[in-house]
């Protein structure tokens, strides 16, 4: 051997030696800094985080605050044992994918963590705490914060590629352990990438998906040219597409997915609201106490266990079922409903944010280029659109399986309470049977009869009290016009205002007086009738219309019409009675009841021409029109002062007992 080919060899060798030198300091440094690393996060994750819980500090989030430390630990537990197998070639994947997973939630929430100790910061009682125990615990690590232990888990996980990298180069490609550690560096730079993209989806998530409470003057406030290119752009794309010019872009698994949301989103709340109404609806039928108000109507034992047992099922049966329908079912729907915000917002960001891609798009094969913030707003779509994908067909499901437990606890709840009502009446049956069958229907006719016989007398006694109606007051000079032209039975008064919404139709005033010409419209509808007005005719519903009653005009005409009065007056009774009322002159009638004009509703005066009205106020009519003749305002006299008031304000009544019941 010539001394070129020793010395050849020999640096072969020493570069070998050299290479498996740098290989041994770079693993060792990994598994050094891995042993302290996990000393810190060992640290923080249980000595600090129980000193903390065991002094109770009020107001303090603990999970918050160290929410996915103890995944991190765990993972790093295992990886500290299992460093030297990466480089035997026994690369554990599953501990690549429970550290990828434990990571990215960390590194997610870490900006929510710093955020909790800056405002803990802002307490004096709780930083207080806190310093303290970081004295008392991690005194000899020198740290003054929280962030000095939190950070490391996001500082760590970018150091394992570089670390493995270097373990790599200083491998050779012949040495057995090559191949699986050159994979275990490619995994965890993937398992990088993955995190960082998690937590940018994650941002998006939380930027998008913030409900905001914004004032008029707030929104108003974000107006600007930006902003209204930006949903005029918006508009333009949706006109497309419902016009055609665009043809719509359809993703079929996202859109079955939002699809499906929405159906799931509307049986939650369909569910929720009709559970609070049951509810509702319970808590009034508790409030009866149907138990003190019993009739005497059978046996006086038997009325005393059937109030018994109503008292049981009120303050006894039915509350334990409101409480358990509160706790299994409204609570929790509440809470699934509350869920749905979120996901909501994030929805109708993504179509907005379609309608911005679509755009760019278009753009872009035009143009062939897109601006930084253009290139920014494609990538907020794609994000929200992989995210949305991906995540909405979980939340889906996970919604769907919460829904049918809550409907099998509906049907559980109901089958108890009416397991529990059997069973208390199977206990008390024998109470309540009666003697013989005979007794029974005996029983039952005599209580038919009793509620018979008191239905009848408050029949009565509503029909009674509706024999003096309050009624509106008219244009007597109208009346007279109508009386010329219509017999009496043809004069009807209309009982609320009519606004005329189809050709030929009326408008008229609540109390205005018409002559009906026929009682159907020309495609024979009955509830649309064609009147005169007094000079004009047209269609008014059939319901607004009422035959005059009787006693308004008889202090007002001469005896010439009482004929005429006579009829309108046996009309108009005749409808009230159950049975007709003979015919009779007028001059038989007695003296008719006094009637007087008061004020229905409250009303302020607008001006010095206008009059003021308070419920209940007798007022004078002067003339019953404003000076063009609009029969919409009255000229009265109130209080001794004059003034124009809206004429379907006022309402005529008898002059005993009715002032009352307007001045409340």
């Amino acid at each position: 051997m010539d001394d070129s080919s020793y010395e050849e060899l020999n640096g072969k060798f020493t570069s070998a030696s050299k290479m498996e030198e740098k290989q041994m300091k770079a693993i060792k440094e990994l598994v050094e800094t891995e042993k302290r690393y996990f000393t810190l996060l060992h640290l923080c994750a249980t000595d600090i985080r129980n000193h903390l819980q065991f002094k109770q500090v009020p107001e303090l989030d603990l999970e918050g605050l160290f929410g996915g430390t103890d995944e991190v630990l765990h993972v790093s537990s295992n990886l500290l044992k299992n460093l030297e197998d990466a480089a035997t070639g026994k690369s554990d994947q599953v501990l690549l994918i429970k550290l990828e997973d434990a990571y990215k939630e960390y590194c997610a929430n870490y900006e929510n963590m710093l955020q909790l100790e800056t405002n803990y910061k802002k307490n004096e009682i709780i930083w207080k705490e806190i310093a303290e125990t970081l004295n008392e615990v991690g005194a000899h690590t020198g740290a003054i914060t929280l962030t000095f232990f939190l950070v490391t888990p996001v500082q760590r996980i970018g150091k394992y590629p570089l670390l493995l990298k270097t373990v790599l180069e200083n491998t050779a490609p012949s040495d057995e352990g090559y191949t699986a550690l050159e994979k275990a560096t490619v995994a965890m730079q993937e398992l990088n990438y993955n995190i960082n993209e998690y937590k940018r989806l994650k941002e998006v998530v939380t930027k998008y998906s913030r409900q905001e409470n914004l004032s008029l003057r707030d929104t108003i406030g974000r107006i600007n040219k930006h902003s209204i290119a930006k949903k005029a752009s918006r508009l333009s794309q949706v006109i497309k597409h419902e016009t055609g010019i665009l043809p719509k872009v359809k993703d079929k698994d996202y859109d079955d997915s939002v699809k499906l949301f929405y159906i799931i989103e509307k049986n939650v709340t369909t569910l929720k609201k009709n559970t609070e109404s049951f509810i509702t609806n319970m808590e009034h039928f508790q409030n009866l106490r149907s138990y003190h108000y019993v009739p005497n109507l059978v046996e006086e034992h038997t009325t005393i266990c059937y109030q018994e047992f109503i008292q049981i099922l009120h303050q006894m049966i039915i509350p334990e079922f409101k409480r358990r329908l509160k706790s299994i079912i409204y609570e929790p729907l509440c809470a699934l409903s509350n869920l749905f915000s979120s996901p909501q917002q994030l929805v109708k960001k993504h179509n907005d944010k379609f309608l911005d891609y679509e755009k760019i798009q278009e753009k872009i094969k035009e143009e062939g280029n897109a601006s930084y913030e253009e290139k920014a707003a494609v990538e907020t779509y794609k994000a929200l659109h992989s995210l949305l994908l991906t995540e909405l067909p979980k939340f889906n499901s996970i919604v769907l399986q919460l829904h049918a437990q809550i409907l099998q606890a509906v049907m559980t709840i109901h089958r108890d309470l009416a397991n529990n009502v059997l069973q208390f009446i199977s206990q008390h049956l024998h109470e309540f049977l009666f003697s013989s069958k005979d007794n029974f229907w005996q029983q039952t006719e005599e209580t038919l009869q009793k509620s018979s016989v008191k239905l009848e007398m408050f029949c009565q006694i509503f029909e009674s009290m509706m024999e003096q109606a309050i009624e509106q007051p008219y244009n007597e000079e109208k009346l007279e016009t109508l009386l010329k032209k219509y017999s009496p039975e043809k004069i009807y008064q209309v009982t609320s205002n009519v606004s005329g919404n189809k050709e030929l139709d009326l408008t008229l005033q609540r109390g205005d007086l018409v002559a009906l010409l026929q009682s159907t419209d020309t495609r024979g509808n009955t509830n649309r009738w064609l009147v005169d007005s007094g000079g004009h005719r047209g269609f008014v519903p059939g319901g607004k219309l009422s035959p005059l009653q009787p006693g308004k005009h008889l202090n007002n005409f001469p005896l010439s019409q009482c004929s005429s009065v006579g009829h309108i007056v046996d009309g108009a009774m005749s409808r009230r009675k159950s049975s007709p009322s003979p015919e009779r002159p007028l001059c038989l009638l007695p003296e008719p009841m006094q009637y007087e004009v008061i004020a229905a509703y409250q009303f302020t005066a607008r001006g010095p021409h206008e009059a003021s009205l308070q419920p209940g106020q007798p007022v004078k009519i002067l003339e019953a029109h404003d000076k063009k003749g609009n029969n919409e305002w009255y000229l009265v006299e109130v209080n001794g002062q004059r003034g124009y008031v809206p004429s379907n304000y006022l309402v005529k009544v008898p002059c005993t007992g009715w002032r009352k019941s307007f001045a409340l």
